[in-house]
């Protein structure tokens, strides 16, 4: 699937709250197919994020063509998933500006996932 809006769920299996989120989050490419969800086990799949941390789980990382939108928590309950998305999804948000290893590890998602 083609497309230039990417929503990048950054969790772990260990957490209850991923774990609950895991199957709502994998049925969005389904539901919202301008979207594509990736999802990303930060212990499974390090390699991706560098030497990008993440603290606070589920963390999101948004991004429209090599513009990072969003890097940021997100919501922990699996039906405010498409209305979280949704201004990103629209393309109605601007780039934001955030560190380089958040830029890196979007390119880097993108790239394993296309």
């Amino acid at each position: 699937m083609t497309s230039s809006v990417w929503v990048a769920c950054l969790c772990a299996q260990w957490c209850h709250i991923c774990r609950d989120l895991q199957s709502s989050f994998d049925a969005g490419n389904s539901l919202a197919p301008p979207v594509r969800w990736v999802w990303v086990d930060i212990e499974d799949q390090a390699d991706l994020l560098g030497d990008l941390e993440v603290d606070t789980f589920p963390t999101f990382l948004i991004g429209s063509g090599d513009d990072v939108l969003l890097y940021a928590p997100g919501p922990t309950q699996p039906d405010a998933l498409t209305a979280f998305i949704a201004p990103y999804a629209s393309r109605r948000m601007r780039p934001g500006s955030y560190h380089p290893d958040v830029h890196q590890a979007y390119q880097a998602i993108k790239a394993s996932s296309g």
